[in-house]
This record gives C-alpha cells, structure tokens and sequence, in this order.
C-alpha cells in the first residue's frame, strides 16, 4: 500500500471515518503525494488524459479572441486575465502568445494571472515565464487578491470537475451520505446521515425524482469557487469550461451510478481506493448549481452552450480556414492540422461533451456574444 493510503487511512482511525469528499481531497491535494500536487505529469500522451488547450492551439487563439473582444465591452484600461486551475500553463501559453501576436495592444495593458497548486507549475511553465515576463504572474491560491480587486475575464478549464464532492445515495426512502471507513484495514463505504445540511439543501427546489438506489454526486465547492471568484470580480465576465449537464440531465434515472470516475493511464475505471494518489478522481459539474449559485450572488448568466458551439460562435472555423501554425512557427499538416481542431467542436467529441457557462457581473452584455449563422445539433443539456 502506497504511503499516501497509509495516511488516509489513519486519518479514518482518528475520526472514524472520512466523507468522500475529504477522502477525495487528500487523494488529489495531499501537499506532498496527492494527484495534482505531486508534481507528476498528467495531461497529454505521456499523462492520464488530455485537455483542450494540449489538442490543439486554436484552442488558446480563439479564447484569446474572446477575451481581447470582450475587453471593449468591459471598458477598463487596466484589464486581468485569472486563470484557476491552469496546470502546466498550455492555455496561458495560447492565449498570451495570441493577443501577442494578433491584439498586441491589447496584449500590452493585459495582466495574467495563474492560479494553480500543483508543485511543478514553476519549473513547467518556465519557458512561458521567459517569453511573456511581467506580463504573467503564477499564485498557488487566490486569498491574496483584494476585494473586486480585478476587471477583466476569470476562466477554468477542467476545474470544477475536479473539486472535491460528496457523494449520497437515496436507501429506503431518505438520502444518505456515502462515507469511507476501514474494514479489516481495507476502504470500504457505509451510508449513513447526511455530514451536513448543505447536502440536502443543494436539491431542494430542484424538482428531481431519485429511484431507490440512486447515487449522485453533490460539489458543494462549486458554489464556493463561483463565491470566490465573485468576490475578485469588480467588473466582467466569468467563463467556465468543463464537462457536465443541468442538473434534471445530471441527475436522471439514466445516471443510477452517479457519474465519477477515476483515470490513470487514459483509461478509466470507477474504484476510487487503488492507486491512490496515482490516479485522477472527478465527477461531471452540475451547471444549474453554478448558475443558480451566481445568481444569488448578481452574477448573471450570459449563455450556456456546448465547447464545440462557444468554438464556433468565436470563430474557430476562420482558424481552420487561414493559415495556422504552431507555437514555434512549424506549419502543421493540413490533415492533421484539421483533424485536431475538428475534434474539439464537432459532435461526437469534445464538442458536445464539454460545456460552456459565461456569465457577468456589473457589465451590460446584450449584444456582446454573437450570433454564428453554422449551426449544429449539439444537443444542449
């Protein structure tokens, strides 16, 4: 057993137990061996999965044509790009390399700033560092930004799915929390009451029905993220990427298991005690909590879409259609070059898997996000 089990597992024989969320966040942020934290590679081919901005470039080009377009509406000369969540820098890179090159006097007065806590963020985004100098600044939390400290845009990409959530099962009627304890000093899960009311006040008002059996996932983080990054927020836009539904899609009978997962290697498995540490644990995002979640607090919600629509209403297609190379100015096969960018819009692929939420705080957006004549059948839930 890995040294990281070992400690979770005696922090189980000290309270006795551990909700899955607390589990989940000693697997994932354990500042010395957990999943994000370690130091290990995780993203691309010799990594557990891949990330848009590592498919393709034109990821990063047309956020970074979102953005620079969105600073006119904003009207601040002094503009903040935060990015939480941002890993080894692939997004950063594409998108200050493309305001550079394409918005450069947008690209002057912008300031960037990386939000990650993985311990080799330094080291791997060295190269980025040199390029760009002051104009990026790395942070491993957001408590020292003042607030309404920023005018600007907040992004995440695959973030929220990784926050840790809690996990219930609906047994006899009731809704019980899934807990891990020990057995013969194995994990083993055992329901009990909910360890909070949050839990079972996050479905109230939500009109969902649960079978008898039916586990689901609640990300009581979320809503804290969205908090946080209001409160940094003076004046813009925030803009969430990931994988996930509306809560009546989320949470329907089709879903009996819940939706996490646990990757290692690009394969996918749902036993959450092995490997611990060595493995990636996340659920899908409920976007109705984000976007009720915002609501409450005044940010509103500008659009929610798929990735594949969001790339194609800010104009993914005229990247295919020009000339495109990448970072060090290598001209990439025109079939290969196609392949990868299609991937990330068309259904069928990342396009209709992942979503988009943007939304807005104290900016007026009517007329803002554009109205793409390329329509496809994304099918939005």
């Amino acid at each position: 057993m890995n040294a990281l089990a070992e400690i979770i597992k005696e922090e189980i024989r000290k309270q006795g137990r551990l909700t899955f969320a607390e589990f989940m966040n000693l697997a994932l942020y354990h500042p010395e061996y957990g999943y994000y934290t370690s130091g290990e590679q995780r993203i691309g081919k010799r990594g557990d999965f891949y990330t848009s901005p590592c498919v393709d470039p034109a990821f990063g080009e047309v956020l970074a044509g979102f953005i620079a377009k969105s600073s006119g509406m904003i009207g601040e000369k002094s503009f903040r790009i935060i990015e939480y969540g941002g890993g080894e820098g692939a997004l950063a890179s594409g998108i200050l390399g493309s305001l550079e090159r394409h918005y450069p006097e947008f690209y002057e007065r912008a300031e960037y700033l990386l939000i990650e806590k993985s311990a080799n963020v330094e080291s791997s985004t060295a190269g980025m560092l040199d390029e760009h100098g002051a104009k990026i600044r790395l942070t491993d939390q957001a408590a020292g930004l003042g607030h309404g400290s920023a005018c600007g845009v907040i992004l995440s990409n695959e973030l929220i799915d990784a926050l840790p959530f809690h996990r219930v099962v609906f047994s006899q009627g009731s809704m019980k929390e899934i807990f891990v304890t020990l057995r013969n000093g194995d994990f083993v899960e055992i329901y009990d009451e909910p360890s909070t009311h949050e839990i079972e006040a996050y479905f109230e008002g939500c009109g969902i029905i649960f079978l008898e059996g039916q586990e689901a996932e609640v990300n009581l983080n979320a809503a804290g993220w969205i908090a946080e990054a209001g409160q940094i927020l003076k004046k813009g836009l925030i803009l969430t990427i990931d994988y996930g539904f509306l809560a009546p899609a989320l949470y329907s009978q089709e879903r009996m298991k819940g939706t996490y997962k646990c990757m290692h290697r690009h394969t996918i498995n749902e036993n959450p005690y092995v490997s611990i540490g060595g493995q990636d644990i996340t659920a899908h995002v409920d976007f109705s909590n984000l976007i009720r979640s915002g609501e409450a607090l005044g940010i509103r919600t500008v659009k929610y879409t798929t990735q594949g629509q969001f790339l194609i209403d800010w104009g993914v297609l005229d990247i295919m259609a020009g000339e495109f190379r990448s970072g060090d100015g290598t001209a990439y096969p025109e079939r290969d070059r196609n392949r990868a960018i299609k991937s990330l819009f068309l259904p069928g692929s990342m396009g209709n898997s992942f979503k988009v939420l943007l939304q807005s705080k104290n900016v007026e957006t009517e007329d803002f996000y554009p109205e793409s004549p390329f329509k496809l059948s994304f099918g939005i839930t």
